[in-house]
């Protein structure tokens, strides 16, 4: 048994999906995509999904557009091949940022490398008026207009390097504005960006704007909420209401109207008002699971229970949310215990620029020379649940940690063929986890392309290659410990022998029991479990752990065993003493050699006869049973149970 982790065949980098760039955790903390991920956001959520059009290969090669979260949101963008911004453009496009480093390279195959230039123009709501500061920077000229106001006016050679040239306008009117941008490169590296807050060159917004919301937590709206009597959220709800903000405490009970106390599931959908662009936070906390949606993007996925742990807040940057309306959509669930949910959101502070170092490390004053911009990132996006990271690249290293579907790690190296892959992880360390279960990608949209046509996106080139002679000595990994969880069942369910509604029905558990749960498969749709003395698969949807999480179980692929004929499986009650089962003959009883209508007749119970069952076959419709000196099958239908239920019954 074990995590599911690649045999480290060699595999091709790729192209990272839509549903796959979320974020990661932190200490219960969710950045959207770590820090960096933040400039790979438009001003929209739909701003993550700006690599989907490059998923097939036609779209590789041709110029990239993205569809618009909102009006306005996106820059009109025109390349030209000439400094000057004169005649026809050769390349026109839709730009969600203007935020590149295209080093000694250019826009696109279209656009030559040196002596080029771009306009980009789109017009921006700004709903609070006062003070707005401006952030331009660029190798080499720029020039950004505010509708015919020219705020920022370099139009020169960048002789020290890449440059921010800032401005603060104090009374800026709330409204539309057409923002323009038009920049030139000469020669050598090339990087422009653009970037704006409300507030001081500081990020602080301005006491008497009017619009100074940082900090003010935010909970009401009309929420329309619908309570279940499930912990999956299934069937129809048993109460409907509007609840005026999702911030309860219910202890040990429920909801009015949910008659259960535990297990129970509700979801909230409202509309919410943002009057700011920009940086907001969102707190979900629980006691048991959560999860929260913006809109059609998943920002908090906890759907687990609590534990010992018991109410828990998970934290959610969305650095460029756009002004306007948003629908929010919250899932909760209860298991055991008590049961709380709150969500709370707030505008915070936009982080505040790093200013531009120089040799020595002092800040840049006029006419210094600025460092160029760092190169731009490579992420490895995880695509499955449990993926084991290694201190070397191959499965004969041992484990450091197991990373989970939907982190994001920064891309620091990998081996000549691909195959490993080096990943910063949140402490600062590196460690090398299999090209197969990460979706790598640029933060430069342009290097997601294969302008080359060498099979490769053009980023591959440049990740640094190790060769495996320069990892560690490889050493016997350390099987992970086996966790063995405590679940109650919310359903009966069939026991199979895999895990598969394909699989053999080796036995049943009954609703509201305790088990044992010992594994998972790779989805985490299927439990291995033990419910007395029975061994094997059901399904997860109905079971809930107390005292876990399916991330702390073993991923397993056993085909548990069924019970060989003439071989008894004794279930056993909670004291671990075998359980007897008793019945009565409703009628007379023929009693056969075999679980079978085929089977040869070798005696008769007559009609209210009292006899000790002894097991029964898989799908339960023969009963063995001891009647005297007799053994036998008999058919369950005309056997009524006066001791024990079908479910303590062995399977024979």
């Amino acid at each position: 048994m074990g995590v599911v982790e690649s045999s480290g065949k060699q595999s091709l980098p790729y192209v990272l999906p839509l549903s796959i760039i979320r974020g990661h955790y932190t200490n219960n903390e969710y950045v959207l995509g770590k820090n960096v991920m933040r400039k790979l956001t438009v001003y929209g959520l739909l701003a993550v999904m700006v690599l989907a059009p490059m998923l097939t290969a036609g779209a590789l090669n041709t110029p990239l557009r993205i569809a618009e979260a909102n009006a306005g949101t996106q820059w009109d963008a025109k390349y030209f091949n000439n400094r000057d911004l004169t005649g026809d453009p050769v390349l026109e496009r839709v730009d969600d940022k203007i935020d590149f480093n295209w080093a000694e390279g250019s826009p696109d195959g279209k656009v030559q490398a040196d002596n080029f230039s771009a306009r980009w123009t789109k017009t921006v709501n700004f709903t609070s008026p006062g003070q707005w500061t401006f952030v331009a920077g660029a190798d080499d000229g720029i020039r950004m207009f505010i509708d015919s106001t020219a705020i920022i006016n370099e139009w020169h050679d960048a002789t020290g390097g890449y440059k921010n040239y800032t401005v603060t306008l104090n009374e800026l009117t709330a409204g539309n504005h057409d923002l323009k941008v038009e920049y030139y490169e000469a020669g050598g590296l090339a990087g422009v960006k653009v970037e704006w807050w409300q507030g001081n060159a500081s990020g602080q917004p301005t006491a008497d704007s009017g619009a100074d919301i940082t900090g003010i937590h935010y909970t009401e709206a009309d929420w329309y909420a619908n309570f279940y009597e499930s912990s999956g959220l299934a069937g129809d709800p048993v109460v409907t209401r509007t609840d005026k903000k999702i911030d309860f405490n219910w202890e040990f009970s429920s909801p009015e109207g949910v008659i259960r106390d535990d297990y129970w599931s509700a979801r909230w959908i409202g509309k919410v008002n943002f009057a700011v662009p920009g940086h907001w936070q969102f707190w979900a906390g629980a006691d048991d699971g959560i999860r929260v949606w913006v809109d059609d993007t998943r920002i908090v996925d906890q759907w687990r229970d609590a534990g010992d742990q018991g109410f828990i807040t998970h934290r959610v940057h969305l650095y460029e949310l756009t002004a306007g309306e948003h629908t929010i959509t919250v899932e909760y669930y209860d298991a055991l215990g008590k049961a709380a949910v709150k969500l709370e959101w707030f505008k915070d502070v936009q982080p505040e620029p790093e200013p531009e170092k120089v040799e020595g490390g002092a800040a840049a004053g006029a006419g210094a020379a600025a460092a160029p911009p760092p190169p731009p990132p490579i992420w490895a996006a995880v695509t499955a649940e449990n993926v084991n990271v290694r201190s070397g690249p191959s499965l004969s290293y041992p484990v450091v940690l197991q990373v989970f579907y939907p982190e994001n790690y920064e891309v620091k190296g990998a081996l000549p063929d691909m195959s490993w892959i080096l990943i910063e992880l949140d402490d600062g360390t590196t460690a090398w986890i299999s090209n197969e279960w990460v979706w790598l990608f640029s933060s430069v949209e342009e290097d997601n392309k294969d302008a080359d046509e060498d099979t490769y996106q053009d980023f591959v080139d440049k990740i640094p290659r190790i060769p495996a002679s320069a990892a560690p000595a490889a050493v016997t990994a350390a099987h992970p410990a086996a966790a063995i969880l405590r679940a109650l069942t919310t359903a009966p369910l069939n026991i199979r022998d895999g895990a598969s509604d394909q699989a053999v029905d080796i036995g049943s558990v009954p609703d509201g029991v305790e088990i044992t749960v010992e594994a998972r498969n790779e989805s985490g749709a299927w439990y291995l479990m033990t419910y007395r003395g029975i061994r094997g698969w059901v399904y997860a949807e109905y079971v809930v752990l107390i005292d876990g999480t399916p991330q702390d179980l073993v991923v397993s692929y056993e085909a548990v065993a069924a019970p060989p004929i003439g071989q008894v499986y004794v279930p056993q009650d909670n004291a671990g003493q075998p359980v007897t089962t008793r019945g009565r003959a409703y009628t007379n009883l023929r009693v056969r050699d075999a679980a079978s209508i085929q089977g040869n007749e070798i005696g008769k119970v007559p009609e209210k006869a009292e006899f000790v069952i002894l097991g029964r076959n898989t799908n339960g419709a023969w009963y063995l049973i001891q009647f005297g000196a007799m053994q036998g099958w008999v058919n369950a239908p005309y056997v009524e149970l006066i001791e024990g239920t079908v479910y303590d019954m062995p399977i024979r």
